[in-house]
């Protein structure tokens, strides 16, 4: 009898514990924890958290693979801090991205690793995130798109009833009218431009035949005209070499032009000659002119 109360107990103690290992192995791997404790830390930079907080999860494609560990304020920025597990490989062209974790409620960083062929370099770190936003953000979206909405068919209405008010006044019906008017009666003077603008054409036509003539004329005279003119300019070209050169040799004290504006021995020598003829013409003014041939 003993041995069979011994043997249920045993039964029942065995079925308890193989049912609680079975619960706890369960809810181990609904939560995603794991027994391995290899992990690595990284840090992520983004503008806006949008609820976020430490013990979020982090999930690389869909899979979580960690959580967030810490949450701080880099100036403007926050810097999340998360650890993820080591079997998790990611790229130059990853991605972090904060979005609902469910539909109303919590938060989570999902993290696309990249298809680059080389890894990340963890140096780089905080790595720039972005806020995906949430199903509130949405609705609160939806929410302030309907009362824009809400407004322009207020101001639709309104436009439609001044139309309508216009319409029934017959402003409109008038204006047009008096538009359509005025298009025909400048259809009508338009219908007498035809013929003087034929007259016009026809003088011009006229003038070119004539201006055609007068140059088949004078064609013979205008190349002898534009020949002399060539030979003219190239004189003319000669004669400034020419100058040109007078110039030099005046500039470099040749000639007599050169000595008499740069030497000032001519200068003073040809001063003093006027000097004497001056005088000269002054005794022969006072005194006269006697000559004694014998």
């Amino acid at each position: 009898m003993n041995k069979n109360i011994f043997s249920t107990e045993f039964k029942v103690g065995l079925t308890v514990i193989i049912a609680t290992f079975i619960l706890v192995y369960g809810i181990i791997w609904g939560k995603g924890f794991r027994l391995k404790t290899n992990k690595y830390k990284i840090q992520i930079e983004f503008d806006n958290v949008g609820g976020l907080v430490p013990g979020d999860p982090v999930t690389v494609n869909g899979v979580k693979e960690g959580k967030v560990l810490h949450i701080d304020w880099k100036g403007r920025k926050i810097i999340c801090t998360a650890e993820i597990n080591d079997e998790v490989k990611l790229y130059e062209d990853a991605t972090f991205t904060i979005i609902s974790a469910e539909l109303l409620a919590g938060m989570k960083i999902e993290i696309n690793p990249g298809k680059s062929n080389r890894e990340i370099n963890m140096a780089k770190q905080p790595f720039r995130g972005k806020y995906g936003g949430r199903i509130v953000d949405v609705g609160m979206t939806m929410d302030r798109l309907a009362r824009d909405i809400s407004g322009l068919t207020f101001r639709l209405d309104s436009t439609t009833s001044l139309l309508n008010s216009i319409l029934r006044k017959g402003d409109v019906e008038r204006n047009f009218n008096s538009i359509l008017g005025n298009l025909n009666q400048a259809s009508r003077q338009f219908k007498v431009i035809p013929d003087s603008l034929n007259k016009t054409l026809r003088n011009l036509n006229r003038s070119v035949s004539q201006i055609n003539a007068l140059i088949a004329e004078n064609r013979q005279p205008l190349k002898s005209s534009l020949k002399d003119m060539q030979r003219i300019t190239k004189q003319a070209d000669s004669i400034s070499v020419s100058l040109k050169m007078i110039m030099k040799n005046i500039e470099k004290k040749q000639g007599t032009l050169g000595k008499l504006v740069y030497d000032s021995t001519l200068y003073q020598n040809l001063n003093k000659t006027l000097l004497s003829i001056d005088s000269l013409t002054e005794r022969l003014r006072k005194k006269g002119l006697k000559l004694s041939l014998f």
